[in-house]
């Protein structure tokens, strides 16, 4: 049985940028899914990343598009976004969306972002706890 999680913005541009966070997503043992609306702020970073890595922005979108991610729609979670958010809208807003997915499939998260952190029921795994935890399956 795979590893399911829900995964932030944070790991996806790390990836695109050669980080270990692509050991993780094109791990056998892993299945991710993330908002539609996360993979879109993600997608906002493809010419920074490009520039970063002096590849061209359709080459690196095409990596993008490559991930092994489920993209969720509103709908699938929409009905957690009023507890997700007040859990973590002072901290940001802006991840709401995760954590009512998060919250709606049951699921930890993996971001390295802290405001996570601290979620009552929420389990939360960085990137070096993830490879830690697959690395004794």
């Amino acid at each position: 049985m795979r590893f399911q999680l829900v995964v932030d913005a944070n790991p996806l541009v790390a990836a695109l940028l050669g980080g270990r966070a692509r050991e993780i997503i094109f791990s056998r043992d892993v299945q991710l899914c993330s908002p539609q609306a996360t993979l879109f702020e993600v997608a906002k970073y493809i010419p920074r990343v490009a520039r970063k890595l002096q590849l061209t922005e359709s080459h690196v979108f095409r990596e993008f598009q490559h991930l092994p991610i489920e993209a969720c729609q509103p709908q699938e979670y929409q009905y957690e976004e009023l507890r997700a958010t007040s859990m973590i809208a002072e901290r940001d807003p802006r991840d709401v969306a995760v954590l009512a997915l998060a919250l709606s499939r049951s699921l930890p998260i993996w971001s390295n972002d802290k405001d996570f952190e601290g979620l009552a029921g929420i389990q939360l795994f960085n990137t070096s706890q993830l490879l830690e935890h697959l690395s004794r399956k």
